[in-house]
């Protein structure tokens, strides 16, 4: 199943970056911060990372592909999501190329890997009776009339 992120899910995520989260099969959280995030298509989101970060979650991705991952600053943002995927790191290829030159002109990054997430959940963690919704069943129409009835906030990308 496809998960819908909407402009404005797409924004935040590539104006802020995003902390990454992996866990061994055994429960064990790993997090890296995903300087540098760009949503390649419905539902998939590619992150650079330079080789210390990495060097991090590799082995734990080995084990268990499972990704989940929040937009950076939080406090920042009035509507926070959490996504949840699969994940796979690239060291080579067409999208390896294509991501780690944008993150090498746009943030100064030495990308190492690329880790691509196929997102397959979106819950909302927006404090309140909301809190924990599960939004990725809803259709892309459905779910872009949720979010402008509660927020007008579109970030601009920063450099």
């Amino acid at each position: 199943m496809t998960v819908n992120l909407t402009d404005r899910m797409k924004a935040w995520i590539e104006a802020m970056g995003c902390h990454l989260c992996v866990a061994t099969p055994e429960g064990v959280p790993f997090v890296v911060l995903g300087r540098y995030a760009e949503v390649t298509g419905n539902g998939e989101v590619a992150f650079a990372l330079a080789q210390d970060e990495a060097k991090v979650i590799a082995p734990v991705l080995s084990e268990n592909p499972r990704v989940a991952f929040g937009v950076s600053r939080q406090g920042g943002i009035r509507a926070a999501y959490q996504f949840k995927g699969t994940g796979e790191l690239l060291r080579s290829g067409q999208a390896f190329d294509a991501v780690s030159g944008r993150a090498r002109e746009e943030k100064g990054i030495d990308t190492a890997a690329v880790l691509l997430v196929r997102l397959t959940e979106l819950y909302c963690t927006k404090p309140g009776y909301e809190a924990g919704q599960r939004l990725d069943g809803m259709p892309p129409e459905e779910l872009d009339a949720w979010e402008r009835q509660r927020w007008k906030d579109v970030p601009r990308k920063r450099d």
